[in-house]
């Protein structure tokens, strides 16, 4: 008897990157986290600038979320082809500029946006020093653990209070999950070639959880997993 997953499958197109020797998924790996923390690090640049305009959020909000359908569109549209990499690839600086007012917006109204940039910090000081023994599991463990004692460390010595602490402590935690999880996804929908359209992909996943929870639903009723009665 087979027993099934409590979750489906992931999402995988012909050729991804997991069908490759470990030298080209652990090249792949390091090319990937590299331009997507570049890219954060051009976001949080841009957020920086005075000339960046600070905006009602609630636009700035619709505006991004609708930009990034936008792309999930594309990447459904022209899922398996190599068009929807180049594609998607073409509107990182559009999208780029969008999460940088997002950023400044979020911050000028109290978000300590910040703390989102200092896991994957140690995220790629652990891809750089474990050579070819890397791991998502251990670049997770690690970077939390290091990203969370130095906000902590930082907090205490600018005095500031335990709720501001805590409130970038959950930043930080919550988005080197997403970080980390999703690049781990992201090689059995890639290609080799296709690292610079990850960069895309860190930002619009976020509403991947909009067709993932239909798709455990669907799978759930499928094989009647947790069936409500």
């Amino acid at each position: 008897m087979v027993v099934p997953n409590y979750v489906p499958d992931p999402i995988e197109i012909p050729d991804n990157v997991t069908e490759q020797p470990y030298a080209a998924r652990l090249k792949f790996i390091r090319e990937m986290q590299c331009l997507q923390i570049v890219s954060i690090m051009v976001v949080l640049g841009l957020a920086s600038i005075p000339q960046i305009p600070v905006l009602p959020p609630i636009p700035v909000a619709v505006v991004l979320f609708a930009f990034l359908i936008v792309l999930c569109l594309i990447r459904i549209g022209l899922r398996r082809t190599p068009r929807e990499a180049k594609v998607s690839t073409w509107t990182l600086p559009i999208l780029l500029v969008l999460v940088a007012v997002a950023a400044r917006t979020a911050t000028d109204a109290g978000v300590e946006i910040w703390a989102a940039v200092v896991g994957p910090v140690f995220a790629f000081f652990y891809m750089v020093c474990c050579s070819r023994d890397f791991s998502f599991v251990g670049q997770y463990v690690l970077s939390l653990i290091a990203s969370s004692v130095a906000i902590a460390s930082v907090s205490l010595l600018i005095g500031h209070t335990g709720a501001y602490a805590g409130e970038a402590l959950a930043i930080n935690a919550a988005f080197l999950t997403y970080f980390v999880y999703d690049g781990a996804s992201l090689l059995s929908r890639r290609r080799v070639g296709e690292q610079l359209a990850t960069v895309v992909d860190l930002y619009r996943d976020c509403l991947n959880i909009f067709g993932f929870i239909p798709r455990v639903v669907q799978h759930w009723h499928k094989h009647r997993i947790w069936q409500l009665r």
